[in-house]
Order: C-alpha cells, then structure tokens, then sequence
C-alpha cells in the first residue's frame, strides 16, 4: 500500500493553502518591491519568507490533492517540511533585524547603562543569525530522516526535529525580550530627549506608542506559533507511524497534524505578524539607518534641502529621530 505522507504530516484541505499561497503571493510582490527600492534587510527577509510560504503552500495543496505516488509525495513532504522551517527562520530574522535598526537610530549604543550596552552587543554579534542558522540545519537533517525510507534513523531524525524546535523557541523568547526591552530604552531615551529640549511634556508622540504596540503584537504572534510548535512536537513524535511499517489504518492524529489547531495557531498567526509589518513607518528607511551607523546624521547636521535630519528622521521613523536631542545625556538615563 502507498504511503500516505500527507496524512502522515496532517495534510487534508487542499483549498485553505491555495487561500494562504495567494495571500503570500501578494504580499511577496510588495515586499519585493520595498526592498529593491529602500535597499531594506527587512524587506528583503520579509520578501523571502512570503516567497517560501508560496511554495510551501504550494506543495501543502498538491499533496492534499494527490498523495497516492508515494516517492514523489515523500520528496515533496521532506520539501515542505524543510522549506518552512526556512520561512520560519526568515521572518524571526526579519523581527531581529526591524530591533537592530531601531536601536540605531535611538542610539542606543551610545547610552552609557549596562542595560544598554549589553542590549547592543547581543545586536552587533551573529548569536541570534548562529542559533536560526543551526536549527535550520538540525531541522532539514531531522526531517530528511524521519521520513526517509531508513526506519533506523526515525527516532535521530525525530529528535532532530525536538532540537530544532527547542532552538527556534528559545530565539523566539530572546527577541520577544529584545522587543520588550528596546522599547523600554526607547520610551526612556525620548523622555530624556523632550526634557532636555522643551523641559517637560509628552514622553513619547502617538505614532511611536502605535509602532510599540505593533511590535509586541508581532512578538507575541511569532512566540504563539513556535510554542504550538514546541507543545506538540514530542506528541507528533510517538504518534507518527514510520513510512515502512504504516497502513492506512494506523496513522494517529496529533495536535500538531490536526488542520483545525494547526491553521489558526501557526499559520495564521505567522500571517498575521508578516502583515502587521506593512505598518507604515514601522521600518526604517534603510539609508537613515547608515548614516546613524556612520556617525553622520546629527540633530543640526542640514541635508540637501537645508533643513535638518531631524525631522526626516522622525517622520521616517515615527519619531525615533527625536532621540537625537538627548545625545549628550544618554548616559544619564
């Protein structure tokens, strides 16, 4: 009898991945575009994500439609797997990067408190882009075994798979606090900065109290998904069959194969974080970005049209340039 690696993995709507491949499809054409034309990583990971996901769904779709080749369907499973956990891997990068470049422009790394230090160097190290790049691999080796046709490396491949997803979790989490904790610099540094200049007022402008809330909305969607993940991987694990010893009769539901849980717990909720990046403004333009990186975009510094960086900066950032002001008393704070 044919493997049926479909139902194996929890694949049976063929019309609900067609939805989210169209979706992808489209954002992946915006994101492409703002990224050759803003010259942004974030765009870019973005635009790579939504081109994985239109694959992946792809694939989801055609095994559901068709899963009686049991070789094909084998090497499309492996590629499906493999695949989004790729896309996975590219959206979390997208969010440390989104971190990375607002703590630029607050300039962070100027501030003079441990806290603010420490936050810097974990952005300025490849910590974060070591730990995705080994869970992708430990993910794509795992996979590849699992649902190879050598039962003796299942249970390898299986706990492959539990370090993989043990690995995205605790990135997850460490972004999660990166989130919480460069807003709080960035709440702290604009305070600092509306003191200094007008001696009291407003800590921070709506715009940026809006871009806070939708970074912890994206955090907590990318954290959703990855705990649903982390939940059910050792109840995917001792209720997959291997491919040699199944029959049909004997394949188990699990949590993590069950479309009704798996749609609305990861794969929305991964839409969902990708489409709160189109915020605008969220995203900081990548050559304000250099400058601040440079040293060469300060407060009076005047551009080609004689008015300042300032203020392009706060309307491209929503307000992040104001932390400018407060460059002589970061260490204060």
């Amino acid at each position: 009898m044919a493997t049926n690696y479909a139902q194996i993995i929890g694949i049976h709507n063929k019309w609900a991945p067609i939805v989210f491949a169209v979706i992808y499809a489209l954002v992946m054409v915006w994101y492409s575009v703002q990224a050759i034309r803003r010259h942004g990583w974030v765009y870019g990971f973005l635009a790579l994500f939504s081109a994985l996901r239109v694959v992946s769904f792809s694939l989801r779709a055609a095994m559901a439609n068709n899963h009686h080749n049991a070789a094909f369907n084998r090497q499309m499973a492996i590629a499906y797997e493999v695949l989004y956990n790729i896309g996975f891997f590219s959206i979390l990068l997208s969010a440390h990067r989104l971190l990375n470049d607002r703590r630029r422009l607050a300039k962070i790394d100027r501030a003079g408190s441990r806290l603010h230090q420490s936050m810097s160097r974990f952005h300025k190290g490849r910590f974060i882009e070591l730990l995705l790049l080994t869970s992708v691999i430990l993910g794509a080796i795992g996979v590849a075994f699992a649902l190879g046709t050598n039962t003796g490396r299942t249970d390898v491949g299986n706990k492959l798979g539990q370090a993989s997803t043990y690995i995205f979790l605790a990135t997850t989490v460490f972004i999660v606090l990166l989130t919480f904790l460069g807003i709080h610099i960035e709440r702290a540094l604009r305070r600092k900065s509306t003191g200094a200049s007008t001696g009291g007022g407003s800590a921070l402008s709506g715009a940026t109290n809006h871009h806070h809330l939708i970074l912890l909305i994206i955090a907590a969607l990318l954290l959703l998904r990855i705990l649903f993940y982390a939940a059910t991987i050792h109840q995917r694990a001792t209720g997959q069959p291997t491919p040699a010893s199944q029959a049909a009769s004997s394949i188990k539901q699990t949590a993590q194969g069950n479309e009704h849980l798996w749609y609305p717990l990861a794969a929305l909720a991964e839409l969902l974080a990708v489409l709160f990046f189109l915020t605008p403004a969220l995203v900081p333009v990548r050559s304000l970005v250099n400058r601040h990186r440079r040293g060469q975009a300060y407060p009076n510094e005047k551009g080609p049209t004689g008015t300042g960086y300032n203020t392009g900066d706060t309307a491209a950032t929503g307000g992040l340039g104001a932390a400018d002001n407060a460059h002589n008393g970061l260490s204060a704070v």
